[in-house]
């Protein structure tokens, strides 16, 4: 899979994690563009139930996703990288529909999956769309 974030930054990390792309989103709306330390605090007090998004915690879903926050941690420390000055973006999409095999007649159980790709930037204007307003008269 490509990323979607066209970046040439080297800090990066992608996955397919078998959560739902719907509460994935909705974490990763919060969480983008955010600086990478506060992210990860954030997640730890979703995780341990001490905020909520929209009266919701999503903890399978904050999980998986500071997983893949501590490879994006590794790789850029790999690179002498200081963490406190970057940001994070961060998206989900939907992901391939796997089946759970039964018999011929059951058809199978759909299981879900999200890809989430995760991209660590200093620009503070990264992937925003610049707008030209055409002056009609």
């Amino acid at each position: 899979m490509k990323y979607s974030i066209k970046s040439k930054e080297k800090v990066r990390a992608l996955s397919t994690v078998s959560i739902s792309h719907i509460h994935a989103s909705k974490v990763c709306k919060v969480l983008n563009r955010k600086k990478f330390s506060d992210a990860k605090k954030f997640l730890e007090k979703l995780i341990n139930k001490e905020v909520s998004i929209n009266g919701k915690h999503f903890t399978k879903t904050s999980e998986e996703i500071l997983k893949i926050l501590n490879q994006l941690e590794s790789n850029a420390r790999t690179l002498d990288l200081d963490l406190n000055s970057l940001n994070l973006f961060i998206s989900s999409h939907k992901g391939t529909t796997m089946y759970r095999g039964r018999r011929d007649r059951r058809h199978g159980i759909k299981l879900k999956s999200a890809h989430i790709q995760a991209v660590l930037s200093d620009k503070d204007g990264f992937g925003k769309k610049v707008r030209e307003r055409s002056n009609k008269k």
